[in-house]
């Protein structure tokens, strides 16, 4: 759950719902006036909702010097007053903001319960710092981790500390190169890091690592490790030592790292700082030996492979320490990811991007520095630093202006509906895209079948125009990406009944286009919208 920027065409799909909502706080004198201005609000960009199940929190906030000046609050009838507040702390530690403000009037009976939750009353608004004990999960997924490097690297530009660090896998290996404290180390390695240097295996030399190449690689990785049981990872040893300053991790903030001991499929859980220097990267490499591809690690005569086999992405250790708050990143690794009940007084931001991270254990640097930037990028959006759904946009980009200029061209087409688009679009992206921000995800459908690159932040004219030219010339996924990837991209690409296909046939029909959108409203605006970007010269904000 988390506090996400509410649209008119929201409010009006749940009319009834918002009708019903109550102030939380006496911000107004009625509940009625109180809905009418977060209307205001809302059409002033500054209305705000977080969901859970069917409980409405609704925020009027303004964003000041890193803090949330709430001006309004609004709940659904089946929200308790105090897990309503607790909620709107939580969001504020989703965002890492460093105090809330509060403007009320409040009397003599809620100011001693402000009190109590640490507020006090200055210059007239009600004011509470945010004290922050932030634990860090980092889960398994072999070569997709260097995105947790870019994650971790969005964290240190907003001076996030951790109290405790846990992880699995390549999570664990990161967690090592965060725990000592030193982002330049880390990006060395992920910058430099090849299959090669990592696991004791030689591939064929090619002139250009292309698709069938990779595919010979996997076959080779896949023979090799058949017949040694399990491919050694000394070169992986050799790395972290130089990479790795033990003194430091076992001087810094709590890390714990997960192995599973065989032949009893045991969880092992091993706190590093605790553990003597020279078995830091011994316990490292415990925790990634993905058996059978790669060999058990053996300790002190006995065997363990990956942790992710019992516990791939540990929540569940870092909440056994005190934590206000968790970060979690999960990079798509295989293995068991645990159950766990999240306490009401502990938020959570959790990070897994929606793009593929390559393969898992054919490691190659290019590709590696592609996905620091992914997760670099992602965060910054977690942090509404940047805009977009897939891809990245400056927080300045206008995409509403746009949806009203096309929704003009598109009524001079069609007999438009505006009031049946809300449900439509939901059930055509299975995702929340409200009405004013139709253009951004026309733009998103277009980009991700003609294969734009989301390393980067766009201009909405960019983004348009780099759709356009890759429509023009079609450009195929570099050998960075992984075979299965490849093979994804190749059937979508020629499936005549995706909606892409479908969307391609009706922007190439002839004449009026009335009865397409009575069958299929989506698709037709999408071939129209397809018309207004390559037809109309648009002036759009950057």
């Amino acid at each position: 759950m988390e506090l996400k920027r509410i649209f008119v065409s929201d409010l009006l799909a749940s009319w009834k719902k918002f009708q019903q909502t109550q102030l939380l706080f006496p911000f107004y004198p009625s509940h009625g006036q109180a809905r009418s201005e977060f209307l205001a609000a809302v059409k002033r960009g500054e209305g705000f909702w977080l969901q859970r199940k069917s409980q409405w929190l609704l925020v009027d906030k303004i964003d000041k010097d890193n803090t949330w000046q709430i001006n309004n609050l609004l709940i659904s009838l089946n929200l308790g007053w105090q897990t309503a507040f607790l909620l709107l702390e939580n969001a504020a530690r989703q965002k890492f903001k460093r105090a809330l403000y509060l403007k009320i009037e409040a009397n003599l009976i809620l100011q001693q319960w402000l009190i109590d939750q640490g507020y006090q009353l200055l210059d007239g608004l009600w004011q509470k710092e945010l004290v922050y004990h932030t634990g860090l999960v980092l889960g398994g997924g072999g070569a997709r981790g260097a995105y947790q490097i870019g994650v971790w690297k969005a964290l240190l530009e907003k001076n996030i500390q951790f109290e405790v660090i846990t992880g699995t896998s390549v999570g664990g290996l990161n967690g090592a190169l965060i725990a000592q404290g030193d982002y330049n180390q880390a990006w060395a390695l992920w910058e430099e890091i090849e299959t090669d240097k990592v696991l004791d295996i030689t591939f064929k030399e090619v002139e250009e690592l292309d698709f069938s190449a990779q595919v010979d690689q996997l076959r080779t990785f896949i023979k090799v490790s058949l017949q040694q049981r399990g491919v050694s990872s000394e070169p992986l040893r050799g790395l972290l030592e130089e990479r790795l300053d033990e003194p430091k991790i076992q001087t810094g903030c709590p890390f714990y790292v997960v192995t599973t001991k065989v032949p009893a499929f045991q969880e092992v859980i091993v706190s590093l700082n605790e553990c003597p220097a020279e078995e830091i990267i011994d316990w490292l490499l415990a925790s990634a030996a993905f058996f059978p591809m790669m060999a058990m690690a053996k300790i002190k005569d006995e065997y363990y492979v990956d942790g992710g086999y019992r516990n791939n992405l540990p929540v569940d250790i870092a909440l056994q320490k005190p934590i206000t708050e968790l970060i979690v990143v999960d990079v798509h690794g295989p293995g068991l990811d645990k159950k766990y009940r999240l306490p009401d007084n502990v938020a959570e931001l959790a990070l897994a991007s929606p793009w593929g991270l390559g393969d898992l254990l054919l490691f190659q640097s290019a590709r590696s520095s592609e996905n620091i930037d992914l997760g670099y990028l992602e965060t910054k959006r977690a942090f509404d630093e940047l805009q977009g759904y897939r891809y990245f946009f400056s927080c300045h980009s206008n995409f509403e202006m746009i949806t009203k200029d096309f929704l003009r061209y598109a009524k001079t087409e069609i007999t438009l509906k505006k009031e049946a688009l809300y449900p439509e679009l939901q059930k055509f992206f299975g995702a929340h895209v409200p009405t004013e921000m139709l253009s951004l995800a026309f733009l998103e459908f277009f980009a991700y079948w003609v294969n734009v690159s989301p390393v980067q932040v766009y201009t909405p004219q960019e983004f348009i125009e780099t759709i356009l030219r890759q429509f023009e010339m079609p450009i195929k996924l570099s050998a960075t990406f992984s075979v299965q990837e490849q093979i994804g991209d190749f059937i979508e690409s020629h499936n005549v009944f995706s909606d892409y296909y479908q969307v391609l046939q009706i922007y190439q029909q002839e004449g009026s286009l009335e009865t397409f959108y009575r069958r299929w409203p989506i698709p037709t605006l999408l071939a129209l919208f397809f018309k207004y970007i390559r037809n109309i010269n648009l002036t759009i904000g950057s």
